[in-house]
Formats: structure tokens, C-alpha cells, sequence
């Protein structure tokens, strides 16, 4: 069984989120308006550490882009809207 996820600090995440991030903004998921300084709110880590969950803030408040990264991959695997 497993535990659930961990926050991480983003500063621990290994995956570079910013081609995926371009990607996003390109495909208007994510605004170009936004900081890419204040573009990631939370990261979270399953307790096999085999997957990351990143958060991404959007304009509106509590709604959020969730990347979900495989770690043994080093990939994106793709994206869900949270609405909080």
C-alpha cells in the first residue's frame, strides 16, 4: 500500500518544467500573461517517488494546471484543470 503524496519544495523537483510550460502557453492552457515567477504554486511527490504532481497557477483564483511527471521516464506525461 501506499502513503499518498508529499509536498516537495519546488527547488527539489528534478523535471525542467519550462519547455513543457511553453508548450501550455502555446496551446493557450496556460496564459502568456502569467509570471513564470509565480507560475508554480505547489509540488507534490508520491511516496515511491516515482511521480511528481506540479502545480501551476492560472488567473483565476483556486483553479490550477496540474502536470503530472514520471520520474523514471524524465517526462511529462500530461496535464488536468483543478478547479479548488
Amino acid at each position: 500500500m501506499t502513503d499518498g503524496m508529499t509536498e516537495i519544495s519546488s527547488n527539489d523537483s528534478f523535471f525542467n518544467i519550462w519547455p513543457y510550460v511553453s508548450e501550455l502557453k502555446a496551446a493557450k492552457i496556460l496564459s502568456k500573461k502569467i509570471k513564470e515567477s509565480e507560475l508554480v504554486h505547489k509540488v507534490y511527490r508520491n511516496s515511491t517517488e516515482d511521480f511528481e504532481h506540479i502545480l501551476l497557477a492560472t488567473e483565476k483564483e483556486n483553479h490550477f494546471v496540474k502536470v503530472v511527471v514520471d520520474r523514471n521516464k524524465k517526462k511529462a506525461m500530461g496535464y488536468l484543470f483543478l478547479d479548488l
